[in-house]
């Protein structure tokens, strides 16, 4: 029999370290509840998407490409003080080892019973305030490693999660690609 962990080589995910809360609950989110547990899941990761674009670099910009890359810097550095300022004033959990899928998380440590159902928290981003909160039962609990998986979603929401996970195992596989940097 598979284990929960090998389950997930199933699917692709990607390796990070974040900030992750395991909140049990009686009984998941049903209903009006879920629906705006989606939504609200949703706008966090198109918000996540979208500062992660970036315009490719052209050889010749022009001035008004130049004036909106010196503001796009000026809204980075922004957004960066702003996640300093956040980081400092929230209870935000520990970062932890984690691997993030479509159907479910994995993350180094305990605190959960095999079987409970919850809310998994994980910060994606230090610029913004909420975390994606995803309805999950606990598949399985080692002395290493717990994993759960994320409870039936609406479309557009597990889209938006594929989408967010497929592109950081890309940028995860590509980092891997690329020759090893040596100090001069």
């Amino acid at each position: 029999m598979r284990s929960a962990s090998e389950t997930m080589d199933q699917v692709i995910s990607y390796r990070d370290r974040l900030p992750l809360r395991w909140m049990p609950l009686a009984t998941l989110p049903e209903g009006l509840e879920a629906e705006r547990l989606a939504e609200s899941n949703l706008r966090l990761l198109s918000t996540v998407a979208m500062l992660a674009e970036h315009a490719p670099a052209k050889d010749d910009p022009t001035p008004a490409e130049l004036e909106i890359q010196h503001m796009h810097q000026k809204l980075n550095l922004l957004l960066d003080l702003v996640g300093s300022f956040l980081a400092l004033q929230s209870l935000r959990p520990q970062a932890v080892p984690l691997r993030l899928s479509w159907r479910g998380v994995a993350w180094s440590g305990g605190g959960a019973e095999p079987g409970a159902s919850g809310i998994v928290e994980i910060h994606l981003g230090a610029a913004l305030p909420q975390p994606l909160r995803l309805p999950a039962h606990i598949v399985s609990v080692t002395a290493e490693e717990t994993v759960a998986g994320f409870a039936p979603m609406p479309d557009f929401c597990q889209a938006a999660l594929e989408r967010h996970v497929f592109l950081h195992h890309r940028r995860e596989i590509a980092e891997t690609r690329q020759p090893p940097k040596h100090l001069v």
